[in-house]
């Protein structure tokens, strides 16, 4: 029994394989329906990253779409379809540093108003705390925690998102966590 549900798997996944690699070749032929089947499973999880990296629920929406104009733009780059996904956030992530740029060359940085202690529930406070902690990282240490802890991905995805190897990745990621609560104890999360 064992073995006819590990083979029935490994057929799934070769005709999985074989149809995805037949969209990326349709995509990449011009199919803009082949396109959105691609990328449509990914349009939630960059949004989920960009809300992470800007925190404005409208400059996330703004950079997936040019993050989804700029993969139709350059899906010929990508040749396999495993690579599809680090790639598709890469893009995301560097539109979302392009809006912070602009965003910072273009108005007067103002900062979050302090709320009161009354103003609302302890958890509550915590949340804008770590959002305030969040925008003091840089960009690649807000990027590599965004990932790692908002979007579940494995340190081996988010290593070619950020541009890095694994246990750079592995670094970063201990470092900004550091910096966001120097007495935070952070060996479990990190195993």
């Amino acid at each position: 029994m064992q073995q006819t549900t590990s083979m029935s798997t490994l057929i799934s996944d070769a005709v999985q394989q074989v149809a995805d690699t037949d969209l990326l070749n349709s995509a990449h032929a011009g199919s803009e329906r082949a396109f959105s089947e691609l990328l449509y499973p990914l349009v939630d999880l960059g949004y989920r990253l960009a809300c992470g990296m800007l925190h404005d629920a409208q400059a996330a929406e703004d950079a997936v779409q040019e993050a989804s104009f700029t993969a139709w733009r350059k899906l010929g780059r990508v040749k396999d379809h495993a690579k599809l996904r680090p790639w598709f956030l890469s893009i995301v992530a560097n539109e979302c540093r392009n809006a912070r740029r602009l965003k910072w060359t273009s108005a007067v940085k103002l900062g979050l108003p302090q709320l009161g202690v009354h103003s609302a529930e302890d958890g509550v406070l915590r949340s804008v705390d770590l959002r305030r902690a969040l925008i003091q990282l840089g960009d690649r240490d807000r990027l590599v925690v965004v990932l790692y802890f908002y979007l579940d991905l494995p340190l081996e995805e988010v290593a070619p998102i950020v541009g890095g190897s694994v246990a750079a990745t592995r670094a970063r990621l201990y470092r900004s966590i550091r910096r966001l609560r120097p007495d935070l104890e952070i060996q479990e999360a990190l195993q």
